[in-house]
């Protein structure tokens, strides 16, 4: 018992933190954060657990700005850090310098876990989807400056159609690339000249490399967005949370740029093809008004002989109608002289009284008749001469006649130097042709 050292509490503390914090001094520790608190200070306080044990953790406010990862409940990591006790408590805590996703399929899980929240809340419901701008007149970029993703988009958007390029210059990964893409979101939103479309581009990479580009705070950023946004992120086979939640996902930052604007040459063969098909149809309108105008014109220059002609159709249907009961009558004298034989009083007396209502529905109905035909005449009258081209001068039209009182359509059939015969609603007036301009 006498062998035994005697310590003090202060001095066993001490002999347990300098023991502890010496062989602990920097150490990787594999956990799942649980229990995760972020305090008003900006410390991170959680637990490392595995199937047995915990570990109680400590993220400073002065790390959290630059670790690789930032800590999310139930991640599985890798962190590297130190041991450090609190002799007053006589505990201890692993103090974080930096964490590490503990490989792909932690990512995978944070992912999906991310996706399920982010739907549940309609950030990729295609309703709150924007349009992209066929034509947009200023686009901007967020991406870095000095790759090459930059410049190949500058280059294709200058072959397809010139636009003006607005650049927001961002870190695309890191621990601080989440958030200074966040807030060039919301920069481009609030600038006064903003652009008319946002393409957030990035280059290809490992699924760690472009997992700022799966976090919740650039998928709010893109959400709240008033301007549409491209996501093009990685290559073709990278699917993204930005990508589900954007207006629109290009697979690669090239395909952007040819989503964004179309192509110059095929624009112009486009507006051509309309032009053509747009004159087709008016030459097609012009002959068939012409072809109307002219029907029209040959009723107004011999509108005696159209009256004439409707005259002569009225005398017809007359002399038809005069025809058939003078026909009719004398089949009836005929059938008297046939039946005079017999009974000639009482045939008479029928037949007369045949005569008398076939007189009176003859008599009834050739006044309706004429009635109708005297309305449908009068009624021809007055549109003939509501069509009449002295209604058409009135309106401040005239009519251009050559010496020989021909009537002229066509700028073609005028000579330079020879008069014509302009016709007014209240005369005429001889002109000469001084010269003469052919629409383009």
């Amino acid at each position: 018992m006498s062998n035994i050292p005697e310590y003090s509490v202060s001095e066993i503390s001490k002999s347990i933190k300098s023991n502890l914090e010496g062989q602990f001094s920097r150490v990787k520790i594999k956990g799942e954060i649980s229990g995760l608190t972020k305090a008003n200070s900006g410390h991170y306080y959680f637990n490392l657990k595995d199937e047995t044990a915990t570990l109680s953790s400590i993220i400073w406010r002065s790390t959290s700005n630059i670790i690789e990862v930032s800590p999310e409940e139930g991640l599985e990591i890798v962190a590297l850090g130190k041991i450090s006790t609190y002799m007053p408590r006589s505990n201890y805590n692993f103090i974080i310098e930096n964490i590490y996703v503990a490989g792909e399929g932690a990512l995978l899980k944070i992912i999906e876990d991310r996706k399920k929240r982010l739907k549940k809340l309609g950030f990729f419901d295609q309703e709150n989807k924007k349009k992209i701008p066929f034509l947009p007149s200023k686009i901007g970029i967020i991406t870095s400056s000095t790759g090459a993703v930059i410049q190949d988009m500058k280059k294709r958007i200058k072959e397809r159609f010139p636009s003006h390029l607005m650049l927001w210059s961002v870190p695309v990964q890191g621990p601080k690339c989440e958030k200074v893409i966040s807030e060039a979101i919301k920069g481009f939103n609030l600038i006064q000249d903003k652009p008319d479309v946002i393409i957030l581009a990035r280059g290809g990479g490992s699924l760690e490399d472009i997992m700022a580009f799966n976090s919740e705070e650039i998928a709010s950023s893109i959400f709240e967005s008033k301007i549409p946004i491209i996501s093009a992120v990685g290559h073709e086979t990278d699917f993204t949370i930005s990508d589900l939640v954007a207006d629109i996902r290009a697979s690669t930052p090239t395909a952007a740029a040819d989503l964004v604007v179309p192509e110059k040459i095929e624009l112009k063969e486009k507006i051509n093809n309309l032009l053509v098909a747009k004159n087709s149809n008016l030459e097609n309108i012009f002959n068939m008004k012409s072809y109307k105008l002219d029907n029209f014109n040959l009723k107004l220059s011999e509108p005696k002989k159209y009256l004439e002609s409707l005259e002569f159709r009225v005398s017809n249907e007359y002399l038809k109608i005069e025809n058939f009961f003078t026909n009719y009558l004398k089949r009836i004298e005929n059938l008297i002289k046939n039946l005079s034989l017999l009974d000639p009083n009482k045939k008479i007396i029928d037949l007369d009284k045949e005569l008398k209502k076939i007189y009176n529905y003859f008599n009834k109905n050739f006044d309706i008749f004429i009635e109708k035909k005297k309305n449908k005449f009068n009624n021809q009258l007055q549109i003939l001469s509501s069509c009449s081209y002295e209604r058409w001068l009135e309106k401040g039209f005239v009519i251009v006649n050559d010496l020989n009182n021909k009537l002229v359509k066509n700028l073609s059939e005028l000579e330079n130097n020879k008069d014509i015969i302009i016709k007014f609603s209240d005369g005429e007036a001889t002109a000469k042709i001084i010269e003469s301009t052919k629409k383009k």
